[in-house]
C-alpha cells in the first residue's frame, strides 16, 4: 500500500469573530459597497491563480479521506489530523470512519522536504507515479512546501481503465486498457480524475509561529484538492494557501472564505466536467457566498 510504504520510509528519511452591531448610515455618512461585477472578477482571479489541472479536469477524492501527518510528535499529529478531517466533512468529501484506516492523505513535516523529494525520487519512484519528469523537478526546488497526488482516470460511474479480453480474436483493442464510457456530452465529460491519494510536503522552519490549525487549514487546502499558492503579489481574495510565504502582511488564521467555499463547490460536484467549466461554476460560487 502506498501509504503505508511512504510511512516508514520517510520517518526513515527525516531521521526523526464577535459579531459587531451596526447601525444605519447618516446623512453624512459615506458608504462604500462591492459590485457584483467586482465580486465575481476577484473570483475568478483566485481561482485561476490556486486551481491545477489534472489533464483537462480538476480531481478529487471519492473514497473516503484519510489523514496521515509525520514529523511532528503524536499528541500533536492527532489534532492536524483530526482537524483536516473536519475540513473534509465541512467541504462534503466523505472521510473514513474508522481509526485505523489506509492513510490516502499524507502530510510529513520534513527537515529539508527538497532532498527528501530527491530521495523519494532515487529509491521510491512509484510514490511520484503520474508526474512528468518536469513536476517531478519542480518538486524538487526548495521552498516552504510541496505538495502532489496520485490520480486515476475513471469513467462517469467511477470504473476502471481495464484490459479487453484476449478473446476478442482480431480486435485491435484485444488486451489493451479500454475505458468503458456511458454518456457523450457537450457540457459533461464521461471521464473523471480520481484522487487515489495526496501528500502535502511542508519544511519544518516554515511552520516556526504557526498555530496547529493554520498548518492543518494548509495542509487541507493542498491534500484534498490540487492547489498551489497564489504567486505573484498573492491572491484577488485572501487565502490560507499564502501562510507559509514569509512575505505575506496578513497570514489568514485558519481557512478563509474564499477557501471553504472552493472546497465545498469543488465537492459538490461529480467531477466530470471540464476544468475550465468548474472554474467558472466554482468562482461563481465563491462571488455569491455559497
Amino acid at each position: 500500500m502506498i501509504a503505508r510504504s511512504l510511512l516508514f520510509a520517510v520517518v526513515a528519511a527525516l531521521g526523526l469573530a464577535a459579531a459587531r452591531a451596526q447601525t444605519a448610515p447618516g446623512p453624512d455618512d459615506i458608504v462604500v459597497t462591492g459590485s457584483k461585477e467586482g465580486d465575481r472578477k476577484a473570483a475568478e482571479a483566485y481561482v485561476a491563480s490556486i486551481a491545477v489541472r489534472s489533464e483537462t479536469q480538476l480531481a478529487r477524492f471519492h473514497q473516503p479521506a484519510c489523514p496521515l501527518v509525520i514529523g511532528i510528535p503524536r499528541p500533536y499529529s492527532t489534532m492536524v489530523e483530526k482537524r483536516i478531517a473536519e475540513d473534509a466533512a465541512a467541504a462534503g468529501a466523505e472521510v473514513a470512519k474508522k481509526v485505523r484506516c489506509d492513510a490516502n492523505l499524507i502530510v510529513v513535516i520534513a527537515k529539508d522536504g527538497a532532498a527528501l523529494v530527491k530521495d523519494i525520487r532515487t529509491h521510491y519512484p512509484g510514490w511520484l507515479a503520474g508526474l512528468s519528469p518536469g513536476d517531478i523537478d519542480a518538486l524538487s526546488i526548495s521552498g516552504p512546501a510541496r505538495s502532489w497526488s496520485v490520480t486515476s482516470l475513471r469513467n462517469e460511474d467511477g470504473q476502471r481503465m481495464r484490459n479487453s479480453p484476449e478473446s476478442a480474436g482480431s480486435d485491435a483493442l484485444a488486451g489493451k486498457p479500454v475505458l468503458r464510457v456511458m454518456t457523450a456530452s457537450i457540457l459533461r465529460q464521461p471521464t473523471r480524475q480520481d484522487m487515489e491519494a495526496s501528500f502535502v510536503m511542508i519544511d519544518k522552519a516554515p511552520t516556526i509561529g504557526l498555530t496547529l490549525r493554520q498548518l492543518a487549514d494548509y495542509a487541507a487546502m493542498r491534500g484534498l484538492a490540487r492547489t498551489r499558492p497564489p504567486a505573484g503579489d498573492g491572491a484577488a481574495l485572501s487565502t490560507i494557501l499564502t501562510v507559509l510565504d514569509p512575505a505575506s502582511t496578513a497570514r489568514a488564521r485558519e481557512l478563509t472564505n474564499a477557501d471553504t467555499a472552493y472546497l465545498r463547490a469543488l465537492y459538490r460536484g461529480n467531477g466530470t466536467a471540464a476544468a475550465v467549466i468548474e472554474k467558472n461554476e466554482i468562482a461563481r460560487r465563491i462571488a455569491e457566498g455559497k
